[in-house]
């Protein structure tokens, strides 16, 4: 029995000990985050800019195959 409390409280231990690391490792990259500059925002625009492209296309061809249907009629 004892030995199940000391493995409980090593397992403890380590998860506590990777929590920290984790944490540290976290801060550390959003610190190289603002010291890069703006790479993830470029990436996030590119992104949404793509994205309201494809609308308007797809508005566009809408609008025009409702023209056409409204022509031919």
């Amino acid at each position: 029995m004892v030995t199940g409390a000391a493995q409980r409280g090593r397992g403890r231990w380590r998860r506590t000990k990777s929590r920290r690391k984790l944490e540290r490792v976290a801060k550390s990259q959003g610190r190289n985050n603002e010291a890069v500059g703006s790479d993830p925002p470029d990436k996030l625009l590119l992104s949404a800019l793509k994205y309201w492209e494809v609308e308007r296309d797809l508005i566009e061809e809408r609008i025009a195959t409702m023209r056409s249907a409204a022509a031919a009629s």
